[in-house]
């Protein structure tokens, strides 16, 4: 004979009767036979955190009972930054409280996530800003440097001295009574030291070293003069090519094209011969 607790097991009965419970009422909401549908409407209860008790009565009258926590959000999400559930606080606490629309997406653990922008980020971002503008505003100034396929160094250029309206002490700097040693260090550091650099060692691969040229340091200054008053579209030097272009100055006066060329012809260990305005006249 089959054991009648094996056949329970086999054909487990259905409970006579299941209860639904919302929260911690004692009155149910539903009552039925199993098994049913039950459609619950959450617009009922007020926002939050709920939970579902059912609860079943077996044909032998024991009962199993189920807990199913459930969130309802029906009202407008809400989020709080500045306090954080279960913080401890003291004094005054600043709140930054927002709520959203019923219809929008939202999720509110995300929202109340997010934190205010550090300081130090505002200050890298301020930064980076005056840095934008200021090399916009030196490039405008100095067209030159915008020449196609003529860049600026920014990096050189930053530690550059800008270009100031006030000439220099004479050095003792002259030629033909042409003190180029007034405005010779300035011109140079606005106009040319972005590239070729301060100490006029240049960039390898972009751009020449003036210290040393062959064209510096030629005793006929007819090339140098032309290469600043009409430019260089690329060229090998010491064996070495130069894609860059080299820009016109031609938007100098004679007096400043001279200074700049002079300054160059005896600095960084050049001794070439020197030459007067007029003769930057006489090329243009």
């Amino acid at each position: 004979m089959m054991d009648p607790d094996a056949n329970d097991f086999l054909h487990p009965q259905k409970a006579t009767s299941v209860q639904l419970f919302l929260d911690d009422s004692s009155e149910p909401i539903a009552t039925f036979r199993p098994p049913a549908t039950f459609r619950i409407d959450t617009a009922a209860p007020e926002d939050g955190d709920h939970v579902l008790h059912v609860r079943a009565i077996g044909a032998d009258g024991k009962a199993g009972v189920r807990r199913i926590p459930f969130v309802v959000r029906n009202g407008p999400g809400i989020s709080v930054s500045g306090l954080r559930a279960n913080e401890a606080v003291s004094g005054y606490v600043d709140l930054r409280v927002d709520a959203f629309s019923a219809s929008a997406s939202f999720d509110a653990e995300q929202a109340e996530s997010q934190l205010p922008v550090p300081a130090w980020a505002w200050v890298l971002l301020i930064l980076f800003g005056a840095w934008a503008c200021w090399y916009g505003l030196e490039d405008f100034v100095n067209p030159a440097f915008t020449h196609a396929g003529y860049g600026r160094n920014p990096i050189a250029a930053a530690t550059e001295p800008m270009r100031t309206g006030a000439p220099s002490a004479s050095s003792g700097h002259e030629v033909a009574g042409f003190d180029y040693g007034k405005t010779g260090p300035q011109l140079y550091a606005a106009n040319c030291a972005g590239c070729h650099g301060a100490a006029g060692a240049g960039v390898p691969g972009a751009f020449p070293p003036m210290a040393g040229d062959p064209v510096v340091n030629a005793k006929d200054p007819a090339e140098h003069i032309s290469a600043v008053l009409h430019g260089v579209k690329g060229k090998t030097i010491g064996g070495k090519s130069y894609a860059s272009p080299m820009p016109s100055f031609a938007r100098l006066s004679d007096a400043e094209i001279a200074a700049i060329i002079d300054y160059q012809r005896t600095s960084w260990g050049n001794n070439a011969p020197v030459v007067t305005p007029d003769a930057v006249k006489a090329a243009r």
